[in-house]
């Protein structure tokens, strides 16, 4: 996959990579409710992922920052979400340079973008 420098590249990037989505259609499909299983989990842990990486860049917490991205970045990448993966690679890069004054601009641009995601997962995933 290519790499973005900034976020504005992000733009490009479909939110949910349509092939990595239809493989885990085909493999649950003798299961359909495992698969919105998987994206309402992935939900459920994104939000919670999303507040410890806002509090550990209001408090300077490198360790938690670093384990939550790096936690979020694990998880987006499984299930194809590809927009906020790439976000998550911007922001995990800027942790190893210890810089919260550009991580601090991107944590609203990590939420925006999970609530657009969140949107189209419930709709096009869970409620289908």
């Amino acid at each position: 996959m290519t790499d973005y420098k900034s976020p504005e590249d992000l733009n490009k990037i479909p939110h949910i990579n349509p092939d990595t989505l239809q493989k885990l259609r085909s493999s649950t499909a003798k299961n359909p409710e495992f698969l919105k299983e998987i994206f309402q989990s992935f939900i459920d842990d994104t939000e919670v992922l999303i507040q410890e990486i806002e509090t550990s860049v209001e408090e300077d917490d490198f360790d938690t920052y670093y384990t939550a991205i790096h936690t979020l970045k694990g998880l987006s990448g499984t299930i194809g979400c590809s927009r906020i993966f790439n976000l998550l690679k911007i922001m995990d890069s800027l942790n190893k340079e210890q810089d919260f004054s550009k991580s601090k601009q991107l944590v609203g641009d990590l939420r925006n973008m999970f609530g657009e995601l969140k949107i189209i997962i419930t709709n096009e995933i869970i409620r289908s």
